[in-house]
């Protein structure tokens, strides 16, 4: 806020200076319009002859002003103002005219180096304080009067630099004049009196005369002349009323001053009197350490009535020296020994300047005692402080209602990155620390009973590096006054513990998996001896019919009934080889579907009457009923068509002679489903087996001695097939009571249909025979098979392991 009002205070400064140099701009600007007739007539002003009186006056004014103020560095001020009168009576010092004179170019810019490191040793603190401001003036001097003396006299022919950089080269001559002059008026540590600010004002004319000079020299307009003229003259005569008025403000101060002293002298009485009974040690000395004034504090302490400042205080003194002048105060603790004993002292040194004497104010106190206490409590702080981060666990104190911790241990400080100095910040009670809101450690702290420790259930955090960390936390009043609670929050590290319980867990479920491997692969094998077992019969069987048919000379009586043997084992191998790439395909994501809008009734009745011969062979009844007469809807015929045909040929295989098998079509319209079931009385499966009978390789009877063939995959087909319809394929089954498979299908149409009828109705002939390859059927259409097992004798006989002929 401070910054901000001293910002305003220059601004403000610095726009009264704009303004008068823009109102004398104005004004005489406003009066060479008037004597040139608008710029057209020349009007020849004389004004250097007055310009170099005015500025003879203004330097007398300047070295009143300096001697009275003891301000030597107005005299170069005033030499300046002088000596560049002179110089503009042979010819202006500074126009943008791309000509400078070398020699005048040298010494400016020494005068500007001089100029800069003066201004920075009044004005900067830095080391510049401590050279000897004279010399800069001196020597500002001396270069001034050796120019106007030597080089104005001596070179009559100067050495003239032109050229575009001459041009840059003046402008920023110029700029330095009121660049030099705002520093000295915005420094810090001047006072914006009338003379600071006629300082300021004057650069700023100058430089606006000058640029009016160069402005009528490269356009002719003797407006700019005029104006430029009395501008100048305005530089060299501002002084004359500018001092006057300075000295008249410097005695109405001086008043203002003389009426503070009167009460500064009060206040020093009563500073005096107050010092004689403060408890605290109170001398000022001078620079060589004379005591001014001393306290009876300090003359009773030190047992010290002279005018020498005791040793050690003296001692010290010397030694800060430099730290105490450069920041106008220091304080320490200094040890002082007296009469065998070593008291510690508390020591505060204020620097003053007064009249050009150095004037140090000490104050001291006596803190033996407290610092004798404050090391034994720091003793005791440390045995705590080290027991407390010694414990591998996390512990903060909390203060409740305050939503602030405290105090942490290392742990907390190392592992989370908490630091030291924010832990006690104020936070909101949404806001979290180590996992826990601040609202919720209140509302324990509140429920917690004196003397009882609280535990919770092990949580989860996590460190800075956003690893896992479990505690345990507990909670424990360590303050009962009600309006200030503190509450000591105990995280106990079990990382080890949930760790190795997790890795328990781990290693148990890996013994799972590898139980479950070894299943698998027990699987697999069985599956693989199975499938060895269903190629190798039908091979074997059409290699025996076709040894036959050599030894009989393919007759035609008997090649026909080998003939239709060897196309029944090789339809069991398509169905087997179809099963498996089908399979393939479909886990693999290249089962294409055919959807195609249809007559699902007629179409599951058709399949359920292809089927009715086999199931008649072994005396089983099939009876398909459903809630419809027709309903359209899209499916993929082939898809369907397998996995009734799947289900229907299941149904039969495990379905005893004299059974019967329901297949039922009913519609679901809540759920938008059509359901077909496939139910049989049959054997029925156990309930262990019935979650895991879509398996892929999975059989109800595994022994080798099976009643029927299969390589358990037909089940996890039809699954598969029906998922891709957007169905599902469901079973119920109990044992010995019978078995019932659902096919669900989405009730739906497609918009695009693929015409897939020509195809599917070509192949559809032999899909029955293919599917039910490993059952044989009834009726004349048969008869081959029929004949053939009636003369079961022509063939060799059968494998009782695996129902394979013998060769």
């Amino acid at each position: 806020m401070k910054s901000k009002d001293n910002a305003i205070i220059v601004a403000a400064n610095n726009s009264r200076v704009i303004l008068l140099v823009l109102a004398f701009f104005s004004a005489a600007f406003l009066t060479a319009h008037t004597l040139t007739d608008e710029g057209r007539k020349m009007v020849d002003l004389r004004l250097d002859n007055i310009n170099i009186i005015l500025a003879a006056i203004s330097f007398f004014m300047l070295f009143l002003y300096a001697s009275y103020n003891h301000m030597k560095y107005v005299l170069v001020l005033g030499i300046i103002v002088l000596g560049s009168s002179f110089l503009e009576y042979k010819n202006n010092i500074i126009i943008i005219n791309g000509r400078i004179e070398l020699a005048f170019l040298g010494i400016y810019m020494v005068i500007v180096l001089l100029t800069y490191f003066t201004l920075k040793s009044f004005f900067s603190d830095s080391i510049y304080n401590y050279v000897n401001k004279d010399l800069f003036i001196v020597l500002a001097v001396i270069l001034i009067v050796a120019y106007f003396t030597v080089f104005q006299a001596v070179m009559k022919e100067p050495v003239i630099l032109t050229g575009p950089y001459a041009y840059a080269l003046e402008i920023i001559m110029l700029l330095i004049i009121p660049f030099f002059a705002g520093w000295y008026f915005n420094a810090s540590v001047i006072q914006k009196n009338v003379f600071n600010m006629t300082v300021y004002l004057t650069a700023l004319l100058y430089f606006t005369a000058m640029i009016c000079y160069s402005i009528f020299y490269n356009g002719f307009d003797f407006r700019y002349l005029i104006t430029a003229k009395i501008l100048e003259t305005l530089t060299f005569s501002i002084y004359i009323i500018a001092i006057p008025w300075s000295m008249l403000e410097i005695v109405r101060n001086k008043d203002v001053v003389i009426e503070k002293s009167e009460v500064l002298k009060n206040n020093l009485f009563m500073f005096f009197k107050s010092a004689e009974y403060n408890e605290n040690i109170t001398v000022f000395v001078n620079s060589k350490h004379e005591i001014l004034y001393s306290n009876s504090k300090y003359k009773i302490f030190f047992n010290n009535y002279g005018k020498e400042l005791e040793k050690d205080l003296s001692l010290y003194l010397k030694e800060k020296y430099e730290i105490i002048k450069y920041n106008m105060n220091y304080s320490s603790s200094i040890k002082v020994h007296l009469h065998e004993n070593t008291h510690i002292l508390d020591v505060d040194v204020v620097y003053i300047e007064q009249n050009d004497e150095e004037i140090f104010c000490i104050t001291a106190k006596d803190i033996t005692v407290i610092r004798a206490m404050q090391e034994s409590l720091e003793r005791s702080e440390y045995k705590y402080r080290s027991f407390f981060n010694l414990i591998p666990d996390y512990i903060y104190v909390y203060d409740i209602g305050k939503n602030r911790v405290m105090e942490a241990n290392d742990m907390v400080y190392d592992e989370f990155r908490v630091l030291p100095g924010n832990v006690n910040e104020n936070r909101s009670p949404d806001s979290q620390f180590m996992g826990m809101k601040f609202a919720e450690l209140n509302d324990i702290g509140r429920k917690i009973e004196s003397g009882e420790i609280l535990k919770l259930d092990i949580m989860k955090i996590q460190d800075h590096k956003g690893n896992d960390i479990y505690v345990e936390p507990n909670f424990r009043l360590i303050s009962f006054d009600q309006t200030k609670k503190q509450m000591l929050v105990f995280l106990r590290n079990v990382t080890s513990s949930v760790k190795l319980h997790e890795l328990r867990i781990e290693n148990e479920a890996n013994i799972r998996q590898l139980y479950i491997a070894r299943e698998n692969e027990k699987l697999f094998n069985e599956f693989f001896a199975n499938m060895s077992h269903e190629l190798r019969t039908p091979i074997n069987v059409i290699l025996s019919a076709l040894e036959l048919m050599e030894l009989s000379n393919f007759s035609p009586e008997k090649a026909g009934n080998y003939a239709q043997l060897i196309r029944h084992n090789s339809y069991r191998l398509i169905r087997i080889v179809s099963n498996i790439l089908d399979i393939t395909k479909v886990d693999s994501g290249f089962y294409k579907l055919h959807m195609t809008n249809g007559d699902v009734v007629s179409f599951a009745e058709d399949i359920v009457m292809s089927i009715v011969d086999y199931a008649e062979n072994k005396g089983i009844r099939v009876i398909f009923d459903t809630e419809v007469e027709e309903h359209t809807m899209a499916f993929d015929p082939e898809a369907l068509e397998r996995s009734l045909l799947n289900l229907l040929s299941n149904a039969i295989k495990f379905t005893p002679q004299g059974g019967k098998i329901l297949v039922n079509l009913s519609l679901d319209p809540e759920e938008g489903l059509v359901k077909i079931d496939v139910e049989d009385n049959g054997i029925g499966i156990p309930p262990e087996n019935v979650n895991f009978i879509f398996d892929r390789f999975i059989q109800v009877n595994k022994s080798t001695t099976r009643d029927n063939e299969g390589t358990g995959i037909g089940l996890s087909i039809v699954k598969k097939l029906m998922n891709l319809m957007g169905g599902d394929c469901v079973v119920k089954s109990e044992l010995n009571v019978g078995t019932t498979f659902t096919l669900i299908l989405r009730d739906q149409l497609v918009d695009d249909e693929e015409d897939t009828s020509r195809d599917y109705y070509d192949k559809a002939s032999k899909r029955v025979e293919i599917e039910f390859s490993d059952i044989k059927k009834g009726g004349s259409n048969h008869e081959a098979e029929n004949h053939n097992t009636k003369n079961s004798a022509d063939l060799p006989p059968l494998d009782p392991d695996g129902g394979e002929p013998s060769l």
